[in-house]
């Protein structure tokens, strides 16, 4: 017996046998194997499209500054202790570690957000959360020119809107028919393009 044809037989059933190519190109990403992706979810439930919100200079500045100013009260509250015990209240090394943790968690999640086109909808993450609209699910695609300063920055809540802000500009704002939020707004990299990108997935 052909050793090769018999493994070849008893390899059909592998999707990654059939797999075209994937292609990478502008941050969008395709593939195919027999409707399966290498997740082993179905094709239209990974992203067709996929980007990462922009942020400005300044924003990035900030707050990484702040979290050297954490990182440097907690280490001075640490070293200051071994030099000269009882200097500084244990409990205060503590809380600063504590928010020293809690802000370094809060600014990966801040810069890992993300916007993502799917096969049957779009979603919008921002570590540890993702909120996802299906294409049945909306009502309307549109922009908005400016989000006022007091929405605040990362994922906000703005009445009955979700809100994902990683920097003053125009931004995505689809519509839902129904549910609590009606509106989620999105900052990606170009509105325009994203908004054109997500109708023609839609169609």
């Amino acid at each position: 017996m052909n050793m090769t044809g018999t493994i070849k037989k008893m390899m059909g059933w592998c999707p990654l046998v059939n797999m075209k190519t994937t292609a990478f190109e502008n941050n969008i990403v395709y593939a195919s194997a027999s409707g399966i992706r290498g997740s082993g979810l179905p094709a239209n439930k990974n992203p067709v499209y996929e980007e990462n919100a922009p942020f400005s200079n300044s924003i990035k500045l900030i707050i990484i500054l702040g979290f050297v100013v954490l990182a440097f009260s907690y280490g001075f509250a640490f070293f200051g202790n071994m030099v000269e015990p009882g200097k500084v209240p244990e409990q205060a090394g503590f809380v600063l570690l504590f928010a020293a943790s809690l802000y370094a968690l809060v600014m990966w999640g801040f810069f890992s957000m993300k916007f993502r086109i799917t096969g049957n909808g779009v979603e919008a993450v921002m570590p540890p959360f993702k909120y996802r609209i299906p294409f049945s699910e909306i009502k309307d695609i549109k922009t908005i020119e400016n989000i006022p300063w007091y929405v605040g920055w990362g994922l906000r809540l703005w009445g009955r809107r979700l809100a994902f802000v990683s920097m003053r500009k125009p931004a995505v704002v689809i519509e839902k028919k129904k549910g609590f939020f009606r509106e989620l707004i999105l900052t990606t990299q170009n509105h325009e393009e994203f908004i054109k990108k997500l109708k023609e997935e839609m169609t």
